[in-house]
């Protein structure tokens, strides 16, 4: 008996074992190891958003602290003499930070752009982030003392930056696969942006639209999970939501009335928006020739900025808080309210321009906003929507203006709604930001985050490279599964290094590709962004 139990067993071991080798051949097992690593990349994923969100949130919290300092100070109009030590050590502090910007470029420098350009040339392969904690530390330190002195730029460049130092870091000690890499450079900065304004959703369509700019279905949930952790640590600290507070009531149209408003919303928004990225660009372009000392500089910055702060001093900062107050309470006077939205706007190209860290979405959002305040203020005057109309006219305003210069409708849609929670703006925001796309597209105004990052890839410091490696991982009935190395016909000039598969790196000849496999193909520098696309849709399914 016990040896026919024992046979039993033997036969049944057996038996297990050839079902375990069956499924080993037919690639089922790979598969499943594949997705036991998808599982850790999406909780890695989940830790990014995490530690973001407890960087980002800080960083937000002393920029309120910092503005609420400067403003109890311009508000209680101290004696004369007070406002020297002041603006001495404001300017001290633009000086150290021109000069640490100047140190690491990349943490904003004459690239500009806050962050967005940097993170998408990383995750394309263009830039390397060689030191990225003491980065991030620079990052975090200059973007705080930036903006404590009034500049009238927007928190949420440098948290997407700080988040994809944050994805970095933890692609680095966490040795994750060189194909993941990038979604956790997209998830990081995601994460940044959901801390900036608690809006996960939109945080995820930013990295779609402006960074990653191809919808791969691990990049969109390793960012979505990021960006929720991120915005519910943001929404724990910061539970009251000032936009909350901004009343959105439609007013009483007939439909082709309201196909008439967005219509005017659409025309008025593009054109102004086709000004605003022309002269921000040409400022842009211009400032580092102006043949100044930097110090000298960034005198005349603090200087523009002390002088609003003793006139206006929520206009500073970004202009956020003076965006909320006319959002609530709108003033009737238009031409304060021109005069006010004209000197903002130049403010904001002249900060945006200086190189310091710093975003341009709030300052476009205010922008925004004030003009559609503006066109509203008309409309009570003849008589076509009532006062308290005017903060719904605003909001599909912040929005439109935001697809006009940035294009990206999707984010600006959700942002809005997100930040706001109000649905009544979501279907308006969708027409008239719509409009606006085809007629930014019809204007022929390039996207200001696309025109910053082309100068960057073309500066003397990029053409240095020659070649560059993008790897790519091979997803399971995706065109490179199965093929043979030798076999493939990819585009000219493009070559596959190195295949590496299991924890080990193969040569490609005669290799067979597998899913799971972390391919590097090298290319000539000029055609990456051209191939970028194409070649990931190769190694990924959809």
């Amino acid at each position: 008996m016990v040896v026919v139990c024992h046979a039993y067993k033997t036969v049944k071991s057996g038996s297990m074992f050839r079902l375990m080798e069956k499924i080993k051949d037919d690639g089922r097992w790979r598969i499943f190891k594949l997705k036991l690593i998808d599982a850790r990349l999406y909780f890695v994923s989940i830790f990014v958003g995490l530690l973001t969100g407890l960087i980002a949130v800080p960083y937000h919290y002393l920029l309120q602290y910092f503005f609420n300092l400067r403003y109890d100070f311009f508000n209680s109009h101290p004696k004369w003499y007070w406002y020297i030590p002041l603006f001495l050590l404001m300017w001290g502090i633009l000086v150290f930070v021109s000069w640490l910007v100047k140190k690491m470029p990349l943490i904003t420098g004459l690239i500009g752009g806050g962050g967005i350009p940097q993170t998408r040339g990383v995750i394309n392969g263009r830039v390397e982030y060689k030191h990225p904690l003491i980065e991030l530390v620079s990052k975090f330190v200059g973007g705080i003392l930036a903006l404590s002195t009034g500049l009238s730029l927007g928190r949420e460049g440098p948290s997407v930056q700080i988040g994809s130092y944050v994805g970095c870091l933890v692609s680095k000690w966490g040795r994750v696969l060189a194909g993941e890499r990038k979604q956790l450079l997209s998830a990081g900065a995601g994460a940044g942006l959901a801390a900036a304004f608690a809006a996960p959703l939109a945080s995820s369509l930013l990295v779609i639209e402006s960074i990653e700019r191809f919808d791969a279905p691990k990049t969109a949930i390793t960012t979505l999970l990021a960006g929720g952790v991120a915005g519910g640590v943001a929404s724990w600290i910061f539970p009251i939501n000032p936009y909350f507070q901004i009343d959105a009531i439609v007013p009483g149209m007939t439909f082709w009335s309201q196909v008439k408003l967005f219509l005017l919303l659409a025309a008025v928004i593009s054109v102004f928006g086709k000004l605003f990225s022309i002269t921000t660009l040409q400022v842009k372009r211009i400032y580092p020739a102006i043949k100044h000392p930097e110090y000298v500089k960034m005198l005349y910055l603090l200087f523009i900025a002390f002088m609003i702060s003793m006139t206006e001093v929520n206009l500073t900062g970004g202009g956020e808080q003076f965006l909320l107050s006319q959002a609530m309470h709108p003033d009737m006077h238009i031409l304060w309210i021109v005069g006010m939205m004209l000197l903002h706007l130049v403010f904001s190209i002249f900060s945006f321009s200086s190189g310091l860290p710093g975003g341009s979405f709030i300052p476009t959002l205010v922008t925004g906003g004030l003009l559609g305040q503006i066109i509203a203020l008309i409309m009570v005057q003849q008589g076509v929507i009532a006062y308290e109309n005017i903060s719904y006219i605003m909001l599909i305003c912040m929005s439109a203006f935001l697809v006009a210069v940035v294009r990206t409708p999707l984010t600006a849609i959700v942002l809005i709604t997100e930040i706001t929670g109000h649905l009544e703006v979501f279907y308006p925001s969708i027409v008239v930001g719509g409009l606006t796309y085809y007629f930014t597209e019809m204007l022929q105004i390039k996207p200001l985050n696309v025109t910053l990052y082309e100068d960057m890839i073309h500066s003397p410091a990029f053409k240095e490279e020659t070649r560059y490696t993008l790897s790519v991982e091979v997803m399971s009935g995706s065109y490179l599964d199965g093929k043979i190395v030798d076999e493939l016909r990819l585009p000219e000039r493009c070559i596959i290094i190195n295949v590496h598969r299991d924890k080990k790196d193969f040569a490609p000849k005669g290799q067979t590709l597998m899913p799971g496999d972390q391919v590097q193909i090298e290319m000539d520098s000029q055609d990456i962004e051209k191939l970028y696309e194409p070649l990931v849709s190769m190694a990924n399914i959809y």
